[in-house]
């Protein structure tokens, strides 16, 4: 019997609302403990049938007079018997919630369910399954107490058909066939969150490895044995170098009594780090022959990612999401460190500079910025609190504190936090406290500034002199657009100051976080030019005056330390955006400076400049003047550049900005193989990113061609793919119209990386004024979408609609949605104010230039 509740004890009416409350949880946490699932799923082999499920919960309960909530973020209707301490009850269902009246319950209880499994996070495809729960997901499959801090043990068994693999958190115990299913039951897992529980059922094949007395198992679905075979000594020997180099840093044996890894093709994000059972984006890891130095350091630092979590948050996991970005961090910092000596031939401050301070910058420049350290009041919001901030500013931050504390103190204060709270939870200002143990300086000021408030830095100086030939006095403060100069000083960090004297240059430390006295600058001979960032890895936007401004722009290609010379890029690059460089002055520099510059990072971020400058702040007369020249540039050098990785970032730049008729043909050349790219492999991949180009680009007989190259395609995944993404390639707009309709439906987005990749060409720059109209109903779909989607997908479902625009009327679409919406949920207002940054500034520029 089913019945909806209308109302409940006093107790339950405070907690019972949707998502799952910070309210509740703590409620919860002060009365639940010890906690025991027993789950078991009969997957049959359809794709469309219900999943035949039980759920048996055991647990101690320090509180019998209240009523016990248990999330099930689900249709009532799938809930079919509870018995409470074998006593049948009825089925109370309220706002994503089963509500278990007080009278059955005692000090030690177990609750049966029988149901069918919620299907929102399962993530079922035709053969293969695989579920991902975080953050609040699990309540969207089964029932039970989905928040980080009740940890508990997972006792799964499975039916699957019988030519189908499983894989879960524990090692099998048993396997049985019965009939034309198998039976796995795993081991009990140790303590851990809900979002870490998962299984992962199908037509997999299994790569087994034992290296240095460590079992590891691979699973995946490539059918290009090729492919497989020159990747698979990589990413197991990643995976035993992160694991050993994790042992050797925390003093603490790897947690968990397996680790197994599966390779899910078009996978939401890089990876997921499930204990014993992590989840990887198959192409992240089975790098194709073209792969570039950065793809496979790439590659390292994924694995040694997810390797570092098994620790950082599976182990020690945050008490609330608000700390999401605490176990993010960890894993970076420690990805860094694991990878960098098996790259020496790639310089890790420049590749840590490029990977994290411009898609920091993209974030934190935006009035939707926020600190590292967010609130959250309800579990249902906590996929909005993920993006740049949490995966790119805070390893910045985190560096900061280590380079400040030393290496051994920091350490030495991670190894406390992992042994204190092992198979727990904790918060960042326990840690917090104690490394400020150690501390020589002010680290509460540096928490309150650094991670506890939002905002990116303003670094401005005033410099005076008597002779014009001395300093005099010198002065350095940062502020944001918010503020005025502040006693406080805020955003203290330590800095090396560049002056340059005509040929010669000095640098000079200025330790604003570490030395409680000023910098001393007075006596010093009067600079030519002067840039506050001249250790290159300072956070901010460094304002230089007019002479210096004009200096760098000049003589960026002469500054001989890469690290200095791709932040004064990156710098420069902040500047036209705050209108104080103007775009067609920085894209004529970058232009000239490609022959020159050896560094393929540094490469690709001015290539990634010049591309945002052409589509979107030149007018298209511009554009189509510049062309020509540009095209040939990115042609010669691609042909010329004497590595592999310069020649990919060449032949990527030129598929993205080739518009000419010359330009379009030898974009088509190179796909019909009539060009011949010495030194540069091309792949599938790259074939098929090609084929779309000159699908958008509309050229004669472009049917035929996607034709052929989707009869190239063999993967039956990669297929699927292919063919998902059509639509949104036709020369009929009717065709894409029909195509955007179709993604209404939460259905037709399940696959969150096609629908990306469809919406980038979608709303490409050529088909940006077609595709205008759809900008207001993805506005509209955006909260529908966080309810239904993954943790990235609203943000980039954001990033990828207003990627192509740099229009009046797109200007006018997203100001409008926001005028109407003005009590829109503050952190999806952020997601559209961070997303449309870029929009609003290159409409801006085109306006100064009329």
């Amino acid at each position: 019997m089913l019945s909806i509740l209308v109302s409940c004890t006093k107790k339950g009416d405070n907690l019972l609302v949707p998502g799952i409350s910070e309210e509740l949880a703590q409620h919860r946490k002060s009365v639940v403990d010890d906690i025991t699932y027993e789950l078991h799923f009969d997957i049959p082999r359809t794709k469309d049938n219900a999943i035949h499920s039980t759920a048996k919960i055991s647990f101690d309960l320090k509180n019998t007079r209240d009523d016990l909530i248990l999330d099930f973020n689900a249709d009532p209707e799938r809930l079919k018997v509870i018995h409470v301490n074998d006593e049948a009850v009825d089925i109370r269902w309220e706002k994503e919630h089963i509500v278990i009246p007080a009278n059955f319950l005692k000090k030690r209880n177990v609750v049966d369910i029988q149901f069918d499994a919620g299907e929102q996070s399962l993530n079922r495809h035709e053969d293969y399954l695989y579920t991902l729960f975080v953050p609040d997901r699990a309540s969207t499959c089964f029932p039970l107490f989905d928040q980080p801090d009740l940890k508990a043990r997972y006792k799964l068994s499975l039916t699957v058909p019988s030519e189908w693999k499983a894989v879960a958190n524990g090692n099998v115990v048993s396997q049985k066939n019965v009939e034309a299913k198998t039976a796995y039951m795993f081991e009990e897992t140790p303590l851990i969150s809900s979002y870490l529980f998962s299984f992962v059922v199908g037509n997999f094949k299994k790569v087994a490895k034992n290296i240095n007395g460590r079992v590891m198992n691979m699973y995946h679905r490539e059918t290009d044995s090729v492919k497989l075979s020159s990747n698979i000594d990589a990413i197991f020997d990643w995976h035993e170098k992160s694991l050993k180099w994790m042992e050797d840093y925390t003093s603490v044996p790897l947690p968990f009594e397996k680790f197994d890894f599966i390779l899910i093709p078009s996978f939401q994000y890089g990876g997921m780090e499930h204990p014993g059972a992590v989840l990887y984006n198959a192409s992240a890891l089975l790098l194709d022959e073209s792969s570039t130095l950065k793809q496979e350091l790439g590659r390292g630092r994924l694995i040694a990612h997810e390797t570092a979590h098994m620790w950082f948050g599976d182990l020690v996991t945050m008490k609330w999401f608000n700390d999401v970005w605490l176990k993010e961090v960890f894993a970076n910092l420690m990805a860094s460190k694991i990878v960098n000596p098996g790259f020496p031939q790639i310089n890790h401050d420049l590749q840590f500079l490029t990977a994290h301070y411009p898609s920091a910058y993209s974030v934190d420049r935006t009035m939707g910025t926020h600190p590292i350290q967010q609130t959250l009041d309800n579990l249902k919001d906590a996929g909005t609190l993920y993006g740049a901030i949490i995966y790119q500013k805070a390893p910045i931050v985190m560096r900061m504190l280590e380079n400040s504390l030393g290496y051994e103190k920091f350490q030495n204060g991670l190894k406390q936090y992992l042994n204190s709270y092992a198979f727990g939870n904790a918060t960042w200002d326990d840690l917090i406290n104690i490394l400020a143990k150690d501390a020589s300086f002010d680290i509460e000021r540096w928490n309150k500034h650094w991670v506890k408030s939002g905002g990116m830095p303003i670094v401005q100086y005033a410099i005076e002199s008597w002779d014009n030939k001395n300093i005099s006095e010198m002065k350095i403060w940062s502020t944001n657009d918010q503020m005025e100069m502040d006693d406080d000083l805020w955003w203290r960090q330590d800095l090396k100051v560049l002056m340059g004297y005509g040929d010669t240059s000095r640098y000079y430390n200025a330790n604003l976080l570490t030395n409680k006295e000023e910098p001393e600058f007075s006596g010093e001979p009067y600079p030519e030019y002067l840039f506050t960032n001249g250790g290159g890895l300072g956070y901010g936007y460094f304002k230089m005056n007019k002479d210096s401004k004009d200096f760098l722009i000049r003589n960026v290609d002469s500054i001989k330390d890469p690290v200095v010379r791709a932040s004064i890029w990156i710098n420069l690059y902040e500047a036209s955006l705050r209108g104080h460089i103007k775009p067609d002055k920085l894209i004529d520099r970058a232009i000239e400076s490609l022959p020159k510059e050896e560094e393929t990072l540094i490469t690709e971020y001015i290539t990634g400049v010049i591309h945002t400058i052409y589509w979107k702040m030149l007018t298209e007369e511009s554009r189509i003047s510049l062309a020509p020249k540009l095209e040939g540039i990115l042609l010669n050098m691609m042909l010329h550049a004497t590595s592999v990785n310069l020649k990919s970032t060449y032949f990527n730049a030129l598929k993205s900005i080739a518009i000419s008729e010359n330009g379009v043909l030898v974009l088509k050349k190179i796909w019909n193989e009539e060009m011949e790219l010495d030194g540069l492999p091309l792949s599938e991949k790259d074939f098929t990113s090609l084929a779309y180009e000159l699908a958008i680009r509309e050229i004669d007989g472009v049917e035929s061609l996607l034709q052929e190259q989707g009869n190239r395609i063999t993967n039956p995944d990669r297929k699927k793919r292919f063919n998902f993404i059509l639509p949104a390639l036709s020369e009929d707009e009717a065709v894409r119209d029909a195509f955007f309709e179709s993604l209404k439906e939460a259905k037709n987005r399940e696959n969150e990386a096609w629908v990306l990749e469809a919406l980038a060409y979608l709303h490409h720059p050529l088909r940006s004024q077609s595709s205008v109209k759809y900008i207001k109903p993805s506005l509209e779909m955006l909260q529908e979408i966080q309810l239904t989607g993954d943790i990235f997908f609203p943000k980039r479902w954001l990033d990828n609609t207003l990627v192509g625009h740099s229009s009046e009327k797109a200007v006018d679409e997203v100001r409008q949605f926001l005028y109407r919406h003005n009590d829109y949920p503050a952190n999806l207002k952020n997601k559209v104010l961070q997303s449309a940054d870029l929009l609003f500034k290159s409409v801006e520029v085109k306006r100064k230039k009329k």
